[in-house]
Order: C-alpha cells, then sequence, then structure tokens
C-alpha cells in the first residue's frame, strides 16, 4: 500500500529531523554565548520549520488516505500524531518562537539564553509526537 509507505517515509524524515535538532543541534548551541546562539538559531529555525510543517502536513494526509483505504485505526492515529504539531507550534511554540526572533543578537543575554532553552524543552514536545507517529505508522505497515 503506497499511501501507508510514504506516511511512514513522511513521519520518519519529520522525526529524524525533530531528533537531530533535539539530541544534536540544540545542545551544540548550548557551547555558544547568548548572541552567538540566537544568531545561529534564527537562520536554522526558519529553515526547519519549513522543512518540518511541510513533513507534518504531508505525513498527516498520506496517513488520512492510509486509514481511508485499509480503515486501520493506526494510520489514523499517526495522522493525528504528526497534524497535532501544527496546533502545538501555534499556541505552545509560537510565544517563543517570536520573542527570540525579535531580540536582536547584539543585546541577547541571560533572558534569550532562558528563552532558547524554554524553546528547546517545547521542541521535545514535537520530537515526541514525530516518533510516536512513526511507530504508529510502522506497527500498522507490519500488520
Amino acid at each position: 500500500m503506497i499511501w501507508g509507505a510514504l506516511a511512514l517515509v513522511a513521519a520518519g524524515l519529520f522525526a529524524g529531523a525533530a531528533v537531530y535538532v533535539s539530541a544534536v543541534e540544540h545542545p551544540a548551541r548550548r557551547n555558544l554565548g547568548p548572541g552567538e546562539a540566537l544568531t545561529q538559531w534564527k537562520p536554522a529555525y526558519s529553515r526547519g520549520a519549513i522543512m518540518q510543517a511541510s513533513l507534518a502536513l504531508l505525513g498527516a494526509a498520506l496517513g488520512l488516505a492510509a486509514w481511508w483505504q485499509t480503515g486501520d485505526w493506526l494510520w489514523l492515529v499517526g495522522a493525528v500524531l504528526l497534524a497535532a504539531n501544527w496546533p502545538y507550534t501555534f499556541i505552545g511554540i509560537m510565544p517563543t518562537n517570536h520573542s527570540l526572533m525579535a531580540t536582536d543578537p547584539g543585546t541577547a543575554g541571560p533572558e534569550s539564553h532562558a528563552l532558547l532553552e524554554r524553546w528547546a524543552r517545547l521542541h521535545h514536545v514535537r520530537t515526541a509526537l514525530g516518533c510516536a507517529a512513526t511507530l504508529a505508522f510502522l506497527v500498522a505497515a507490519i500488520d
């Protein structure tokens, strides 16, 4: 079934990118001063947001197509988990993103450092949603 296979690929790519950000990129950013960390975060976030938003939307749509085709509720679960990244990002993460984007790296200090750490904690939820969706799709594909 092509829809399910493609949904699994999209979810896996989303989860992989989210894990990379949480486990590699942000920990490396912690070794920088607040201004340098913010300078690195801004373009990384802008590029990553486009990629992850697209993968979440695509994976959710493909998961819904697989559910419609098979009736297997696990495809629906995975689709909902991936789609949940959209409202979570807008409601939970976006206020922090706006504060970070509005901060001039030249004036960054302890407050911006704390915001970056808050952003990282919030991003862990996106990582968990992506991994859970990938697992749901994987189990559905194996059944």
